[in-house]
């Protein structure tokens, strides 16, 4: 359940990077959808780590594996996609 739980919340982190409007890596923002489907896949890797652990230790470990994600998919998006040294900000 451990596993599947880390795999869930980066997969939410993801859909929420992806719906995001400062995200690079799509043309377009995904729609309010994404935004939703992450909050419950949120709640389905808290449900997974919970299950697996007890709750106090599941929860920190959702929050953990939610922050992880958050600060890996920007960096991975930038070594595939480097920012335009151009572009005017």
């Amino acid at each position: 359940m451990n596993l599947l739980g880390c795999l869930v919340a980066f997969a939410a982190m993801a859909l929420a990077y992806l719906s995001s409007r400062n995200q690079r890596a799509l043309a377009r923002p995904l729609g309010r959808g994404a935004k939703v489907a992450a909050g419950a896949l949120t709640a389905v890797a808290l449900a997974c780590w919970v299950v697996g652990e007890t709750t106090l230790p599941g929860i920190f470990s959702t929050l953990t594996a939610l922050m992880l994600g958050a600060v890996a998919f920007p960096y991975v998006i930038w070594l595939f996609k480097p920012a335009d040294p151009k572009k005017a900000r």
